[in-house]
């Protein structure tokens, strides 16, 4: 794998998000309250400090950067990644954009803008859904990334086709974030985690039902 210094935009957006940080921590008020969690209507449901507010994004920013370099190296089918290394990184880069632009839209919550974080949620987590279910199916196989089960795991053939199968089914949850961002039809949190649950499981048992034909072939 490519050493971190290889990867200038994730080294760009973690600079970015580090730079909004700081400001953010400079310009809000010491003791105000601010909102750090929405509830599924989009409303505020938990407040904290301006140190939690401000830290949060890059924390995960540099979690998400720190992992995307050190992890591949410490995989067992490490070799792998060099046939996926393109697809890897713009799918970490995505990724970690889409958790930046999140952060970045709480930032303007604090400093008092008025924002809908339950759309621009809904939109940009559909967005990144969209992204990898059209990548998924080239993901190779390994211990990081990718629909990890003890099928897919075991059998390169298992793994391909359900990345493949995966990849239709990330497809599908993407436009049904981004439908619910644009018309709101999905109005129940229940029922919106219950589909959502069934779509993720998917994947999994088509891996277990396809390395079962397989095995008895």
């Amino acid at each position: 794998m490519n050493k971190i210094r290889s990867n200038p935009i994730m080294l760009i957006i973690l600079l970015v998000v580090c730079a909004v940080a700081v400001y953010a921590y400079v310009k809000l008020p010491a003791d105000g309250r601010y909102p750090v969690h929405w509830s599924f209507d989009g409303q505020p449901d938990r407040y904290g400090s301006k140190l939690e507010a401000v830290s949060i994004g890059p924390i995960i920013s540099i979690m998400i950067y720190v992992f995307a370099v050190v992890l591949p190296a410490l995989d067992p089918k490490k070799k792998n990644y060099e046939r996926f290394k393109r697809e890897y990184f713009l799918l970490m880069q995505v990724i970690m954009g889409v958790m930046a632009m999140i952060y970045i839209m709480t930032i303007m919550a604090a400093f008092g803008r008025q924002v809908n974080i339950t759309l621009w949620i809904n939109a940009m987590v559909g967005v990144l859904f969209i992204i990898l279910g059209n990548y998924m199916g080239r993901i190779k196989q390994n211990w990081y990334m990718g629909i990890k089960t003890p099928w897919t795991l075991s059998d390169e053939r298992v793994w391909n086709k359900t990345h493949r199968f995966g990849g239709k089914i990330f497809v599908i949850m993407g436009a049904i974030f981004v439908l619910n961002a644009l018309v709101g039809f999905m109005t129940n949190w229940i029922v919106f985690s219950i589909l959502l649950f069934g779509l993720t499981l998917s994947p999994v048992v088509y891996s277990y039902i396809l390395f079962r034909k397989l095995e008895s072939r």
